[in-house]
């Protein structure tokens, strides 16, 4: 092999897995916000902050005890992959929903 075709070929790795890497660790959600600022930013909103911001978007509000504990958690964890939310995210929303029963 040409060693000019196979430097060639080690920077088009290089900068393909740094691309790679780069594009994994910083990938913005539909709310604009990387997923590095998302999980900073999530720790400081409550709940019911969180709810407002992300399931009122879409949904009507619904009065929280309509549902009981259960039914709000697979209702939560359903929706969490459809809103793009983070775990931690998706705790708080359900304990706020949870608190009103």
């Amino acid at each position: 092999m040409n060693l000019k075709i196979a430097i060639g070929l080690l920077a088009a790795g290089a900068i393909a897995l740094a691309y790679g890497c780069q594009s994994s660790s910083s990938q913005t959600s539909s709310s604009g916000k990387s997923d590095v600022q998302k999980m900073s930013t999530e720790s400081n909103k409550a709940g019911s902050e969180l709810w407002a911001e992300n399931c009122t978007r879409c949904h009507n509000a619904r009065p929280p005890d309509q549902y009981s504990d259960a039914q709000w958690d697979v209702i939560v964890h359903h929706m969490r992959l459809r809103a793009n939310l983070t775990g931690g995210e998706a705790r708080k929303i359900a304990e706020f929903l949870k608190s009103a029963n």
